[in-house]
């Protein structure tokens, strides 16, 4: 492998301020569904307009703005994406740290989103610096994008941030690295499907004589559980992919149960979430056959009972090959910044890469700093890891425009 510049110690003046505006971003809410982005976009603006950049906000609901940070004007462009919404924080009991704390501990910084994922576009934002003021590319040649987009927590078929961003023309771009906490070279993602699934059955008292007797009522949830009982054993068939081995198609039905209308009613109703994680490959309708036929088997064995359900999301699985220049750049950065080889996988959550790869854009679509405990209690981020991103992603944009 030859060597490559080591960009390291120029990352390393930026460490300092790269952890005060991560902080600031992690301590502003964005819980998806209860607080708009809008705080967080416009810190991301202040941030970038302190450092000299040009920045504006993108946006297509005016309470939930995309970010949007640019270097240079050449027609050759590249682009460092992260979004700017969480996921709940959960049990505030079962943290050791507050969830909106920034609180940093033993080399760490926890918090919501401290990992997934505002921790990468803190990260893009160092590394724009790093690529202007130490003259690694000329900006009259190339164009570097850092966007902060909204909205991917809903499940990343939002039209409100990449989606939009992509169809009002604003990542002018050749190549990208969604930047999710990693320690992989991460070159697609499985998809997603996820099913309302909905019961309807015939409320009745259930101390009725007709009941007992079996003359009335139709039991919702129970017959709703029978069908996600006979998912869970579905195995679907799915092509093998080299990125993502082991994986599969997987079902995971009753994510979310709700049913039943009060203590003594036979419930009429009910409904529940079912995930399923596709291949590359793999259509939503090899999945959906085999759901309406066991669906049709439940009703059959249950007069009375109706099963129906709505797609809530369908996105593709995508991957890029592993021997892509992009890929194979990133990995020989990984193994010469970290001393050890990084896998070259796909990941196994879903995300809106499948968006930029779809436009034409190659993309690591997981590509980042250290961190763990993402949707769960303690999120956290490894601080000295944030400068040697920045270093990976200057390496790696310098050598992608330039080669």
């Amino acid at each position: 492998m030859p060597d490559l510049p080591d960009y390291r110690p120029l990352a390393a003046r930026y460490a300092e301020p790269l952890t005060r505006f991560l902080a600031d971003l992690v301590r502003i809410r964005s819980v998806n569904g209860a607080d708009p982005e809008a705080a967080v976009a416009e810190r991301i603006i202040a941030e970038a307009e302190r450092l000299g950049f040009a920045a504006r906000l993108i946006t297509k609901d005016p309470a939930r703005p995309n970010a949007l940070v640019e270097w240079g004007s050449g027609e050759r462009g590249f682009a460092i994406i992260a979004h700017i919404d969480t996921v709940a924080e959960g049990d505030h009991t079962a943290w050791k740290h507050g969830p909106f704390s920034a609180e940093i501990d033993g080399g760490r910084m926890y918090g919501r989103g401290a990992a997934d994922n505002k921790a990468g576009v803190a990260c893009g934002l160092y590394t724009l610096a790093l690529l202007r003021d130490h003259g690694l590319l000329d900006p009259v040649r190339v164009r570097v994008v850092v966007a902060g987009v909204v909205d991917e927590e809903s499940g990343a078929s939002s039209t409100l941030g990449v989606r939009y961003l992509l169809d009002q023309g604003c990542l002018p771009v050749q190549g990208a690295i969604y930047a999710y906490a990693s320690d992989i070279v991460c070159i697609g993602h499985r998809g997603l499907l996820r099913l309302i699934l909905r019961a309807q059955g015939q409320a009745i008292h259930s101390g009725s004589p007709e009941w007992s007797r079996g003359q009335g009522g139709v039991n919702a949830v129970t017959g709703l559980a029978e069908a996600l009982l006979r998912l869970e054993a579905l195995h679907v068939p799915a092509p093998e992919h080299p990125a993502f081995v082991g994986l599969g198609c997987r079902i995971t039905p009753g994510t979310v149960f709700h049913g039943g209308q009060f203590e003594s009613m036979v419930p009429a109703s009910a409904e529940a979430l079912v995930d399923v994680r596709l291949m590359p490959g793999q259509s939503a309708d090899d999945v959906l056959t085999q759901v309406d036929a066991i669906l049709a088997e439940v009703m059959a064995g249950r007069p009375g009972l109706s099963l129906d359900y709505a797609i809530k999301n369908n996105l593709p699985a995508a991957a890029i090959p592993a021997d892509h220049p992009l890929a194979e750049t990133a990995g020989r950065y990984a193994r010469a910044y970290t001393g050890a080889p990084w896998p070259v996988e796909g990941a196994g959550p879903a995300h809106e890469g499948y968006m930029l790869i779809g436009a034409g854009i190659p993309t690591l679509p997981g590509f980042g700093p250290t961190g763990g405990s993402a949707h769960a209690p303690d999120e956290w981020v490894d601080l000295a890891s944030l400068p040697v991103t920045v270093a990976f992603f200057a390496g790696i944009i310098q050598e992608v425009l330039t080669g």
